[in-house]
């Protein structure tokens, strides 16, 4: 059996190893402080045996509509298969039900089964639409043009990266300049920030109305469904 609890400073160096084990990526160790210290993060730790088996980490996005968002969950390959990252899970929506938010949402890519199962026994569902996550590196050189109020420019930090989502991109049916506009403001920004890159998804159906050049310039990151939870 194991316990879930909220992290502590102590679980830093765990939460490290765990990630270096899993994905080669090191804890930003100041943003795991800043993470268990504000009620709009949290990071939840599971404990088996006095050892720390796996965590998840949350955070809650304000615009356009407030969210929880379900960003990290890890369980180490010798502890999978308990049920673990459901009782990780289920504990984050406990915490997010307390927040007056109206929903959860985690990205889980299209392979990663184990996860779809674990927030799907949990109640989340998805639509199962195919999302590319395209990212952008900053460029050094300062680049300032008006960014449209559809679209909604979120500075994110997690335990790995810091970035800066876009969202409401597609929605907004930009023309292909402007579209330019708003990813070469992001990546100022970015450099302006010292944030590793600016990112977000793409309805694989509808990469044909983004600008070509944009798909080229981007990394793909990967493809991913959305997971959604409605608190009730």
């Amino acid at each position: 059996m194991s316990d879930i609890r909220l992290a502590q400073m102590d679980d830093a160096e765990a939460i490290h190893r765990i990630l270096q084990e899993t994905w080669g990526e090191s804890l930003l160790f100041d943003v795991f402080s800043d993470h268990i210290s504000s009620p709009a993060h949290q990071v939840f730790v599971a404990v088996e045996v006095g050892e720390v088996a796996g965590f998840l980490s949350a955070f809650l996005v304000s615009n356009p509509v407030s969210r929880w968002e379900i960003d990290l969950i890890i369980v180490r390959s010798g502890s999978q298969g308990k049920g673990i990252g459901t009782s990780l899970i289920q504990d984050a929506l406990t915490y997010g039900s307390r927040l007056g938010v109206r929903s959860a949402k985690a990205s889980i890519r299209i392979d990663n089964y184990a996860s779809q199962r674990a927030f799907a026994k949990v109640g989340f569902t998805t639509e199962a639409q195919i999302r590319s996550l395209l990212l952008w590196k900053p460029l050094a050189f300062r680049f300032v043009a008006d960014v449209p109020e559809t679209v909604h420019l979120i500075p994110v930090d997690t335990l790995t990266y810091r970035g800066l989502w876009i969202e409401g991109f597609v929605e907004s049916q930009l023309s292909q300049q402007a579209q330019r506009d708003v990813i070469r403001t992001t990546q100022s920004r970015i450099f302006d920030a010292e944030r590793l890159n600016t990112g977000m998804f793409i309805p694989d159906d509808l990469k044909g109305v983004i600008a070509p050049d944009l798909l080229t310039s981007a990394t793909n990151h990967g493809q991913y469904h959305w997971w959604q939870y409605v608190f009730r």
